[in-house]
């Protein structure tokens, strides 16, 4: 089961199973108190954190602290925790370049130790859940994703749905931004969940805009060995 909790325009997930649950990103620092408020009776047993801005790590630390529950993160975005401009931030949007800006001045949110390092692949199922990681670097050097067995998939800002356009506005590394955007389209998702604005569901219109976005894709890299990497992909997620 999926429940959304929104502060701001940061959107948080609970994913549960059965017994357990798990919480995906938290909001920036003045909705802490909120945020708790949402979850503290779910149960929950892991915080995952989708990639190291701010804006989704802010309330990581209170949340652990009063849950007592462990924080994960992918190890290449830990130096963000406590020097939000270590990676590099790129736009060609004039939004994304006001967003660049704000990344490059904002105090680090309150410092956490990571307890679990996440990796590709990864089950979540000493957590209670059935899910697995699955990176999707570009936004940052260590943006996940997790995947459901019912093709839910939890891509933090991996893709936004805010605006005209459905990729980030600021990424450190545009290729792989556009990687990941990609296998997103390709991953047979039932129910895209996004870090900012509302889900995306496969039978919504909203896919098909995914689809003319991509038709820019065509001439950075192959679509032959994409749709090989992504088939790739989707049966390591699926065993």
């Amino acid at each position: 089961m999926v429940e959304s909790f929104t502060f701001g325009i940061n959107n948080c997930y609970v994913l549960s199973d059965t017994k357990y649950a798990i919480l995906i990103d938290t909001c920036p620092e003045r909705y802490c108190n909120a945020l708790l408020e949402a979850v503290k009776n779910k149960n929950i047993t892991l915080l995952i954190m989708t990639h190291g801005h701010i804006d989704h790590i802010g309330c990581a630390k209170y949340i652990s602290d009063k849950l007592h529950i462990p924080i994960a993160i992918h190890q290449k975005d830990e130096i963000l925790i406590q020097q939000p401009s270590a990676q590099k931030m790129l736009a060609h949007t004039p939004l994304g370049l006001i967003l660049c800006q704000k990344v490059k001045h904002q105090k680090p949110a309150p410092y956490f130790q990571p307890d679990v390092f996440l990796t590709h692949g990864q089950s979540l199922k000493e957590y209670g859940v059935k899910a697995r990681i699955f990176t999707l670097s570009g936004h940052t050097e260590g943006s996940v994703g997790i995947w459901t067995p019912n093709k839910e998939f939890f891509v933090g800002d991996a893709m936004m749905n805010i605006g005209a356009s459905l990729k980030p506005r600021i990424y450190q590394n545009k290729i792989e931004m556009e990687r990941s955007f990609y296998n997103i389209y390709q991953s047979d998702a039932t129910a895209i969940y996004v870090g900012h604005g509302k889900p995306i569901f496969r039978q919504n219109t909203l896919i098909k805009c995914i689809k003319l976005q991509y038709k820019e894709y065509k001439g950075c890299i192959s679509m032959n060995t994409y749709h090989q990497h992504c088939e790739i992909e989707k049966n390591n997620l699926q065993r």
